[in-house]
């Protein structure tokens, strides 16, 4: 049986679409689905029963703390249960939360159904990663992790418009349900993927090792203080960027997202396969170029169009740097430390993501949103320092081998 990190095979490329990659897709989307509907409802439910501003914020930072934890455990736990019983049970986990606030509506209750969710989803989108990983040869990782994400960035469009709509209604019971049943399909398409896809390797068997090493996978530190960077930039965007709007009196800010969704999807769909051809640089350097000139282009933003300018080369942006660092970090270790890997890159990403907020916020409260943005600029500034000392370092590694 050819392995799903083996090469291609009579000159052909291995298959990429198969149907556990597909199934794979569908259930991971479904699940970032089913978590972005709350990004919208969950605030505003909280609102309505009593809960002030500081309140909220806990809740969510909750989410993100034993999210980020529970990634940290993934290895370890999957290797004394299994993967896929892991993921299923980390699924119903996921799905009882949700179930929880249809019957809850106390700010204590909400907040430890919050901190369980954060478990259960940390959990399972660190096993999709990393099991979708080994139905993808090396040959094709940067395609196939770019078409994987795809299904994400479509879920950050769906999920909190429907759950805007479902606010303007006061339809929050019914969305919790909703968000349970999409779970439960992701779980029924989970139960239907090859056992073999989620074991380890039988050559490379996990061995005891320092709690550290499934912590932190030293292979992928470049990948992931890389993608520390970019959240660093996402998790401003995604918190001041309507507050930004607000403040130039710029109406219908929805396009933002739109234009942001659309530019993300289309570079991803070419981006991973042109990094399985011509390799990294080819993409993140101009993908980082292009980030530094969103930045310039959000500081001067005074209308909608110059907005919406500004995210269609922020989205461009993500969706050149994103697949190709998260394609590269899965190719970089063997199959049985995908895991790690995978949870290494992601907690990175979430710290970024929760770093931003606070450094921009203290920034445009000193300086104003526009300056805010000018200085954000310097993050892709340091990323292309980066990849400058990267490549000496590359070049001075192969003389002195030769």
């Amino acid at each position: 049986m050819k392995n799903a990190d083996s090469g291609a095979v009579n000159g052909k490329p291995d298959k990429l679409w198969s149907k556990d990659y597909i199934s794979l897709m569908a259930a991971n989307f479904l699940l970032y689905f089913a978590e972005c509907l709350l990004l919208t409802v969950l605030p505003v439910y909280l609102k309505q029963n009593g809960a002030g501003d500081f309140q909220i914020g806990i809740v969510a930072a909750v989410f993100y703390i034993t999210s980020m934890f529970m990634r940290t455990l993934t290895s370890k736990v999957s290797a004394r249960i299994g993967r896929k019983v892991l993921l299923l049970l980390a699924m119903f986990v996921f799905a009882c939360s949700m179930v929880g606030y249809y019957l809850f509506a106390g700010l204590a209750m909400i907040l430890i159904l919050r901190l369980v969710q954060g478990l259960g989803f940390g959990a399972s989108t660190t096993l999709y990663g990393s099991t979708v990983a080994s139905t993808i040869s090396n040959e094709r990782m940067g395609e196939g992790m770019g078409f994987f994400g795809l299904g994400i960035s479509v879920a950050y469009v769906l999920g909190p418009c429907l759950g805007a709509a479902a606010v303007s209604q006061t339809y929050f019971q019914w969305v919790f349900l909703l968000a349970a049943m999409l779970v439960l399909l992701s779980m029924l398409l989970t139960c239907f993927i090859k056992a073999d896809h989620f074991e380890q390797s039988a050559e490379n068997p996990t061995k005891d090792t320092h709690w550290l090493s499934d912590v932190v996978e030293p292979k992928v530190i470049f990948e992931s203080v890389f993608i520390l960077l970019l959240g660093l930039l996402m998790g401003a965007c995604d918190t001041y960027v309507v507050l930004y709007a607000k403040q130039m009196n710029i109406t219908n800010i929805f396009l933002y997202f739109i234009m942001t969704t659309v530019a993300e999807m289309s570079t991803r769909i070419f981006s991973g396969k042109l990094y399985d051809r011509k390799g990294m640089n080819i993409l993140v350097i101009p993908g980082t170029i292009i980030g530094l000139l969103s930045c310039i282009a959000a500081a001067h933003a005074t209308n909608l169009f110059m907005l919406c300018i500004f995210a269609l080369l922020y989205g461009a942006s993500i969706g050149m740097i994103f697949p190709v660092m998260e394609a590269s970090a899965m190719k970089k270790v063997s199959p049985e430390r995908r895991i790690a890997a995978n949870a290494t890159f992601y907690n990175f990403l979430d710290i970024g993501s929760g770093m931003g907020p606070l450094l921009f916020g203290a920034l445009a409260q000193s300086t104003g949103y526009s300056n805010a943005f000018s200085l954000s600029g310097l993050i892709f500034v340091a990323m292309l320092a980066i990849i400058f000392f990267r490549g000496i370092m590359n070049r001075q590694k192969r003389y002195g081998n030769n």
